[in-house]
């Protein structure tokens, strides 16, 4: 008698499914395929009425009298057999574990969107992108360290030369079949120095992962790593989840940058601790590498595994910044928002037809529209966001919505209204005064300008390009630019950067400063203007720059956060943060769930003696951004010290499917 057995795939679907509901399904192999099919091959299964890709978790023989209901077969391949290792399987469950997200979604991002055609068009970079040299000595100590550990917190005062050092550290410890890994926060900086790594290593071993490339480059650089020809893979956190064949290194430049972590959508993870959990699965070296690391980094590194510094730094000439108090400016009589020495810099700058940045943290011309008679403050009733004005208008810079200038005031009727505050239009307007009549080329790049990605990117590389002589914007316009001609930068009023009620404030006001004074060299005038010149942090930072001991800095910051008072839990490093989102189209019904959410949540706890002295809930609060696209938003914030993710789960068990979860938030308001 011959046995009657069915094959059967345990399969992820690569879809959006809410938390809660299974996320892996079983379907018949079909005979033609059993010899095709393994763990890890994408396939293609019918779901829900459609053919979509899903990723083989495991198959298991049935037999036929077992199989107590009809299973869906799968469908079909595509059309070149595409299998994810173990290795990526790995790194999906991690991902799925840790930050609470279902299986599905992380498949989603894992498996490329397979395309049959070729690109069209090569990958665009700058090919103008010069590296300057770095000294042997500082190279050959670093790898020597590099021989002895695993792990390497690179804390440096280098600039665009940086790269020259990456580049040499790759090529000693990356042989035969070996992989590297080398991740930027931003699209920006892959489009700015990949073209130096195609011409140092042969362009055929580089491949690119960036959230910008068409789906026919994406698909085809993903084939080149999944088939191993590409030895050296260049790109921002997707690359992360790249089909990696032999990884043995991995640098994370700017290791700080806050465009590590997805903010906007599930799976909000953050690619420097996902990349960490990467390097543990393939037994790789990785390099952190920043000019202000974060304090988590510093503390696990500091405390566990090695920090180095680079040894040059008393040698570099680093220009410390000409710090102007605009104060004292309205004391000369000078009631221009640029001082007179960025205005003498600014001319000399053209003269020597040199290039410049001007940084001011908000849009717009006035920051604040507002009845002089009642106090009433124009806000948009998408929002609740404060109206940025510009010319002819008033601009929503959350929701991009435009309304006409408001000339009387529809709360009192009254006709007293006036705009103030400097936005990046105003000093825009200011510049072009100071130029009038002059063939000078000023631009400006926020998100009123640059709505769009091409847009953006069309600034940036007419800026690379020596169209743009001044260039004025928001946080845009500060990228790692590695421009010989860029001769000045300034920073206007960071005063508004340094005044966010965040328990990272501190730690993220420090890394805008320390960057900002690291990216200027010898030949780089660097000018801040502020009202409060006596800030704390600016004596912080040049003393830095004159020293070189960061340690100071992060010594103190770390015993802030882990004092505990009054029996309650710090802040990371020593603790996990998890915050809850909640939005509804009633303002009272928001604030009533997320009432009921903080009384259930602590009822869990008192109920559980597992769970008792390793949480804490703050109260519900308002989110910053409190009305958003007609939507009101209410946020609460878990503190914890669990030992295992297992605990915290049972307690996140109870927060229903309509919260959005965020593991390890970037900001909690």
């Amino acid at each position: 008698m011959i046995k009657s057995k069915k094959l059967i795939a345990r399969v992820v679907p690569a879809v959006k499914l809410p938390r809660g509901v299974s996320q892996i399904f079983s379907y018949a192999i079909p005979k033609k395929m059993e010899n095709k099919i393994q763990t890890g091959t994408i396939v293609e299964i019918p779901f829900r009425k459609k053919n979509i890709f899903g990723i083989v978790l495991d198959i298991k023989k049935e037999e036929i009298k077992n199989i107590k209901f009809k299973l869906k077969e799968i469908s079909n391949l595509p059309e070149k057999e595409l299998n994810l290792s173990n290795q990526q399987i790995q790194l999906a469950k991690f991902v799925s574990s840790y930050y609470y997200v279902p299986l599905n979604l992380v498949a989603k991002i894992i498996v490329p969107l397979i395309t049959k055609s070729k690109p069209r068009k090569e990958i665009d970079l700058n090919h103008n992108c010069k590296i300057p040299n770095i000294k042997k000595t500082e190279i050959n100590k670093l790898l020597e360290e590099i021989k002895k550990k695993d792990k390497i917190l690179f804390i440096h005062n280098l600039q665009a030369e940086r790269h020259n050092l990456y580049s040499e550290i790759i090529k000693k410890n990356i042989k035969g079949k070996a992989q590297a890994l080398l991740l930027f926060p931003e699209n920006f900086d892959v489009y700015n120095f990949a073209s130096f790594y195609k011409n140092e290593f042969k362009e055929n071993k580089i491949a690119q992962l960036t959230g910008e490339l068409t789906k026919n480059q994406y698909f085809n650089e993903w084939q080149k790593i999944e088939d191993g020809s590409a030895k050296i893979i260049i790109g921002t956190r997707q690359a992360i989840f790249a089909p990696f064949k032999n990884l043995k290194l991995v640098i994370a430049d700017d290791e700080h940058n806050s465009s590590y972590k997805q903010w906007d959508q599930n799976p909000r993870y953050h690619g420097i601790e996902v990349v960490k959990e990467l390097t543990k699965i393939w037994k790789a070296k990785i390099i952190l590498s920043s000019p202000a690391p974060s304090i988590k980094s510093y503390y696990e590194i500091k405390n566990k595994l090695y920090l180095f510094k680079n040894s040059s730094q008393k040698e570099e000439k680093i220009t410390l910044p000409n710090l102007i108090d605009i104060n004292t400016e309205r004391q000369k009589g000078n009631y221009s928002v640029l001082s007179e020495d960025l205005q003498n810099n600014l001319m000399e700058n053209i003269y020597n037809r040199k290039q410049a940045i001007i940084f001011i943290p908000r849009l717009g011309n006035d920051t604040i529209t507002q009845c002089k008679e009642c106090n009433w403050i124009a806000e948009c009733e998408n929002c609740d966001t404060i109206l940025t004005s510009y010319t002819n208008y008033l601009y929503c810079p959350k929701c991009q919505k435009k309304i006409e200038f408001i000339k009387k005031c529809p709360k009192c009727q009254g006709q007293n209204i006036s705009s103030f505050g400097y936005g990046s239009e105003k000093i825009e307007k200011e510049i072009k005064k100071l130029f009038e009549n002059k063939n000078i080329k000023i631009n400006r790049l926020d998100s009123e300008t640059a709505s769009n990605k091409s847009k953006q990117s069309k600034i940036l590389k007419d800026f690379i390009n020596k169209k743009v002589d001044i260039l004025i914007g928001t946080q845009m316009v500060l990228k790692n630019w590695n421009l010989e001609n860029l001769a000045l930068t300034a920073i206007l009023f960071p005063e508004i950067i340094f005044n966010q009620p965040e328990f990272n404030s501190h730690e993220k006001s420090f890394q805008f400063l320390m960057s900002t004074c690291i990216k200027a060299n010898c030949n780089h005038q660097l000018i801040i203007q502020t009202r409060k010149p006596d800030n704390s942090l600016f004596e912080t930072v040049l003393k830095i720059i004159k020293t070189g001991n960061i340690h100071k800095f992060y010594s103190d910051e770390i015993k802030n956060r882990s004092a505990i008072l009054e029996n309650k839990i710090g802040y990371p490093p020593f603790a996990q943060l998890t915050k809850l989102i909640y939005k509804n189209f009633s303002s009272q019904n928001c604030q009533i769930e997320a009432e009921k959410m903080f009384k259930d949540l602590n009822n869990k706890i008192a109920s559980d003696k597992s769970l008792k002295n390793k949480f804490e809930i703050i109260k519900p609060f308002p989110a910053s951004n409190y009305k958003e696209f007609n939507k009101y938003r209410w946020h609460i914030v878990i503190k914890s010290t669990y030992e295992n993710t297992k605990l915290r789960d049972s307690l996140l068990a109870c927060v229903k499917k309509d919260w959005i979860i965020d593991i390890d938030p970037d900001t909690i308001l």
